[in-house]
């Protein structure tokens, strides 16, 4: 008797000297509430649970334990989708018997990863990505190209697919999504795992070996279409193709010029002046005659010249003499 009851006081002394585990509790699913006390490895003792909702009326014992070597590690706890903005409560025993935890559960839920993720290629060559998950949740999608770096986008919330622009066919796609409850519904903070990733286009190798093909031709072809381009244009200048569409040629002036006046826009009374007409008047220049060769002789003038000096409006010849001046 004396042995049972020292066997009993150490083992009771032994639990109340080992402190309590801390209860983390989290909303799986909108389905379950799942509480686990393994955070610091598998506890020493095997603990009974408690779990209950504010407005519970019955406090009943875990349904289900999560276990770790024969050890009571969580508890997952049937939830109503209503309940998540009530506070829980959580007691362990032993070593609770008088007190319980209180958690808010509103901020965490984790949801399922999203199922039936898809990927086609659609009617306007763009690569779509469908999925489906429950209402009022928003969705992360994340996609790389040939394994290289992820390239993550958020969405709206309800949501359910993604678009991306003209993918190449020889390159090898990888698309994952994940969710969260929106804002709209009292956001969560924590998404759900990432879903299965699914796989469209080809090889990698395959489509590595291609781009290095590619990459080796290029300098080639644009060496080629630079030579094409520079013969074409040589060609429409030789033929004058350009310098007739862009520089149009002046016409050359005719060699046989009728009437210049035409050309101008002279007055009619200015082109009539220039039809006035008037004769000729002929003016002759006289040697000098000395004194003695003056008193003899007599000035004669050509008869043809007394014609043309009356012809002309005005006519006087003047002689200069040593004596005086005679004039005519």
């Amino acid at each position: 008797m004396k042995m049972t009851l020292l066997l009993l006081l150490c083992l009771t002394g032994h639990v109340f000297a080992t402190e309590l585990p801390d209860v983390d509790c989290l909303v799986l699913n909108l389905k379950h509430v799942k509480c686990s006390w393994d955070k610091e490895g598998t506890p020493e003792v095997n603990y009974t649970f408690y779990g209950w909702f504010k407005y519970d009326t019955l406090v009943s014992e875990c349904p289900t334990y999560l276990s770790a070597n024969n050890t009571n590690t969580g508890c997952m706890q049937p939830y109503h989708e209503t309940q998540r903005f009530d506070q829980f409560y959580s007691r362990l025993l032993p070593g609770q018997e008088n007190s319980a935890k209180e958690h808010a559960l509103k901020t965490k839920v984790k949801l399922n990863p999203p199922t039936n993720v898809t990927v086609h290629n659609g009617s306007d060559s763009n690569l779509w990505v469908e999925w489906s998950h429950i209402t009022c949740v928003e969705s992360e999608v994340r996609y790389r190209i040939n394994n290289r770096n992820w390239a993550t986008f958020l969405l709206s919330t309800n949501v359910k697919n993604y678009c991306i622009n003209l993918p190449s066919s020889r390159s090898l796609y990888e698309v994952q999504v994940r969710s969260r409850v929106s804002s709209d519904c009292a956001q969560s903070d924590f998404w759900s795992d990432w879903s299965e990733p699914v796989l469209w286009g080809s090889n990698n190798s395959t489509a590595n070996q291609t781009d290095v093909s590619m990459s080796v031709w290029n300098p080639v072809l644009y060496a080629v279409g630079a030579f094409i381009l520079i013969l074409l244009v040589m060609m429409l200048l030789h033929y004058e193709r350009i310098r007739i569409i862009f520089i149009p040629v002046v016409p050359k002036p005719s060699p046989k010029l009728h009437n210049i006046e035409n050309w101008f826009q002279f007055p009619k009374a200015l082109k009539e002046s220039f039809n006035y007409k008037e004769r000729p008047c002929l003016v002759r220049e006289y040697c000098h005659v000395s004194q003695v060769d003056s008193e003899a002789s007599f000035i004669s003038v050509p008869e043809s010249g007394w014609d043309l000096s009356n012809s002309c409006s005005s006519s006087t010849t003047t002689v200069l003499s040593e004596e005086g001046m005679v004039s005519v």
